[in-house]
């Protein structure tokens, strides 16, 4: 992705982050929330496969354990705030 601004937008960028750094945080820390809750999700897909033994919708024969779907879950992180997650069950 090829991201283009003119100077003056730049300049303007950063009086506006000179003026109002919270913003530029409270973005970080959203971005920071978003991508540990993607993390922990993925962590939490992968040692259920590996629990499993097998990839989710795949099926063994003789096998009556299955993955039932997911549901959300919030908790609170000290100094990142409340994260989002896809549990498995």
């Amino acid at each position: 992705m090829k991201v283009e601004i003119s100077v003056p937008e730049a300049v303007s960028i950063f009086k506006e982050i000179q003026e109002q750094p919270e913003q530029l945080y409270e973005m970080i820390r959203t971005d920071i929330r978003e991508t540990i809750g993607q993390y922990l999700s993925g962590l939490m897909d992968a040692e259920l496969t590996h629990f499993l033994g097998r990839k989710p919708y795949e099926r063994m024969q003789g096998e009556a354990n299955h993955r039932n779907g997911s549901y959300d879950r919030n908790f609170t992180l000290k100094g990142i705030g409340e994260v989002d997650l896809q549990v498995l069950p």
